[in-house]
């Protein structure tokens, strides 16, 4: 029988009334992953904000984390593949950034240590909590306030990101288009639609590439992607099946084969409603 690989973003897309996933979500989850359904989570959250939701969920399927730049074995509790930018393209990254004088930061990891280091222009409370998993070693630490252009030397860099109004992040894709080594990812936050987000990353990486790299890993037939926002573009071009919410915007809604109903549990009902099919 063919086996289709099932991923899911997280916030706006799985997460529907929150940051958090609802206790029926959860339990619709958990029969997936108990009837042996490939099913995994692709989202932009640092490992600190995705691991409440790998536990949640009970996820076997290794996950996708940091808008594709890092995977997650969910079952060894570590580190499996990462996507890294360069570290004299992070410099060049950093340099254009710090001219516009707004708050930003960056994800540092160290692959001997298994650690990722938030870095800021300023102190955040994302990722502010310290996770360890079951061998000890620390996955997300307290972002800090640093000198990034030095510390971009200091591990493999795997994602910068900015938050703030349309109008600036805008402006900062246009001073790192020009970088060739990088891509940008600008979405609206599902829960603010005054707050914008900026992803950037490594060329040829990203939240398709890695959905591609896992499916073949996996040795699944197919793959099927569930998003709704503009970052989320790559995943669902990537695979075999695109399904978008029905809150996407009409250009993310042009890219999908299936269009949800706005519905909190859409995307399970959807899995368990097609592999019951089968």
């Amino acid at each position: 029988m063919e086996r289709w690989l099932y991923c899911s973003d997280v916030d706006g897309t799985l997460a529907r009334q929150g940051f958090g996933l609802t206790e029926d979500t959860c339990r619709l989850v958990h029969q997936m992953v108990e009837r042996d359904i490939l099913f995994t989570i692709v989202t932009g959250r640092y490992l600190s904000t995705s691991l409440p939701v790998i536990e949640a969920c009970h996820l076997k399927v290794p996950a996708i984390c940091l808008s594709g730049s890092l995977i997650y074995d969910c079952e060894k509790k570590q580190i499996q593949k990462v996507w890294a930018i360069d570290s004299y393209t992070a410099e060049k990254v950093v340099q254009r950034l710090h001219s516009l004088n707004c708050p930003y930061g960056l994800v540092l990891y160290k692959d001997e240590e298994q650690r990722c280091l938030l870095y800021g222009t300023e102190p955040s409370k994302y990722g502010a909590s310290t996770l360890q998993n079951n061998l000890g070693l620390i996955h997300d630490e307290e972002r800090v306030q640093a000198d990034l252009c030095s510390c971009v030397t200091e591990g493999q860099v795997l994602i910068f990101d900015m938050v703030g109004d349309e109008q600036t992040l805008r402006k900062a894709c246009e001073l790192l288009q020009e970088l060739q080594e990088i891509e940008c990812y600008l979405h609206q936050s599902p829960y603010n639609p005054s707050r914008w987000i900026l992803d950037v990353v490594a060329a040829g990486s990203g939240k398709g590439t890695a959905l591609r790299w896992l499916k073949e890993q996996l040795g699944a037939d197919y793959s099927a992607a569930f998003g709704d926002n503009y970052n989320d573009l790559p995943m669902l071009q990537a695979a075999d099946l695109a399904v978008v919410v029905a809150e996407a915007p009409n250009p993310v809604k042009e890219a999908a084969d299936v269009i949800l109903p706005p519905t909190v549990n859409c995307v399970p009902d959807f899995i368990l409603q097609r592999e019951n099919r089968k």
